[in-house]
Parts: C-alpha cells; structure tokens; sequence
C-alpha cells in the first residue's frame, strides 16, 4: 500500500553553497531507497526485487544507469505496473564523452515528472553512477554547480559519492554546458519578448494614424483622409 513520502524540499535554483548536513544514517541505509526530490527516488538495483518498497513508494517507473558488463544481472524484471528504463555508459567513463547520456536521462527524467510519476534512479549499488547522474539532472534544472549537485543529494543519501577520477570530472565539465545552455534559453527568451514589443508598437502607430484621419494642407486648412489600410504582419 502506498504511504505519504516525506519528499525533501528541492534546492533554490542557482543555491551556493549547500553545505554539507549529515543526515542520520546507517551502514544500513545504502541498501535502501532515499527520495532526492519530489517524484525521484535514489538507491540501488536490488530495491527492483523488493516489491513491498516499489508499492510503498508508488514506483512506476526504473531508469537504470549500467555499463556493458552489467547488462546479464542488471535487467528488466517482471513487475506489474513498473516500466524499465536501461542507459547503457562505457565503463571508463574518464575517457570517453558522456555529457550526452545526461542530457538524455534528463530528458527521461522530465517526461516522467511531468507525467506525475515516482521514478527509482538507481544503478548497481546506488553510490557511483546513479548519483552522478542525479547531479547532472540537478545541475541543469536547478544550476548548480557539480559539488553544491552532490552536496545536495548526500544530505539525503549519505552514501552518494561519484568517482573521483570519473563522474566528478565528467561532472565538473558539465558544468560550462549547463551555464551556457541557460544564456542561450535567457537570450531567446528576451528576443522574444523583444519581437513581441515591437509587434505592439508598430500597431499602435498604425491605430493612432487611422484616429486622426486627417492631414494638413497648405494655409492651415485640414480635410480627411481615407483610413490607412489594415495589413497582416507576415509571421
């Protein structure tokens, strides 16, 4: 049966610095499921063989992040009214590009929240990879920087702790992608706004032409004109 989740508060948008608060943990804990934000939870894989938990938390959906080793024991299991989602990263994760697998699973990740539904972010132990990619999707929605991204979640996953030598680098760099995304966002957003007011003024011009509807002649005499025509701004 489903139970109220005690969801955290999500972080202010732009928070420096989350410090560090350590939450009251067990050894124990890290083999459970901790929520991170509204409608995401964090933990490992084997929570996908604990039904009693998926129920208790309304999980309806599993993004799973492995790489290609792990695909003969992490895979989909036979649940009803639970989805499977695999993102298959190479293991060295120092030496290959994998800013597009987080962009990709935040992409699955705002689906699924727009659609109302508990997601189990998990991978093979819920420390490495998965938390790393719940950094990711912090740091783009949230712009935070990648330590302020983890901070955050080992406030409520104490565990968490994306490999030194390869998604906290991975994470670092991403950091760059998610600022300049945002210009890019901003600037659209005022041209925008900009075309917008523009469009508004040139038909006010118009308006207040065909309101006066008259024209000066030579000694100060004044006689009508015909209203200016109504043209349609090609869009």
């Amino acid at each position: 049966m489903a139970q109220n989740i005690d969801w955290p508060q999500p972080p202010e948008v732009g928070q420096h610095p989350i410090r560090l608060c350590v939450p009251t943990w067990a050894y124990e804990d890290r083999y459970s499921g901790q929520p991170i934000i509204p409608h995401i939870i964090l933990g490992p894989y084997n929570l996908m063989r604990k039904r009693e938990y998926l129920e208790s938390h309304n999980v309806e959906h599993v993004l799973c992040i492995r790489d290609p080793s792990e695909q003969r024991f992490l895979r989909p299991l036979e649940v009803p009214g639970i989805q499977f989602t695999f993102m298959d990263v190479p293991a060295d994760v120092s030496k290959v590009n994998i800013i597009p697998y987080f962009v990709q699973a935040n992409q699955t990740l705002d689906m699924l929240i727009s659609q109302q539904k508990n997601v189990l972010l998990c991978c093979s132990d819920g420390i490495d990879k998965s938390s790393a990619f719940m950094a990711a999707y912090l740091m783009s929605t949230y712009a935070l920087r990648a330590l302020d991204a983890v901070t955050f979640i080992q406030n409520n996953r104490y565990c968490a702790t994306p490999s030194a030598n390869g998604y906290r680098i991975k994470l670092i760099e991403y950091e760059p992608i998610c600022a300049a995304q945002r210009n890019v966002s901003a600037g659209a957003l005022k041209n925008s706004r900009k075309r917008l007011d523009d469009d508004t003024g040139d038909d006010e011009m118009v308006d207040d032409a065909q309101n006066n509807g008259a024209t000066e002649l030579a000694g100060g005499a004044r006689r009508p004109i015909a209203p200016l025509p109504s043209f349609k701004r090609a869009r």
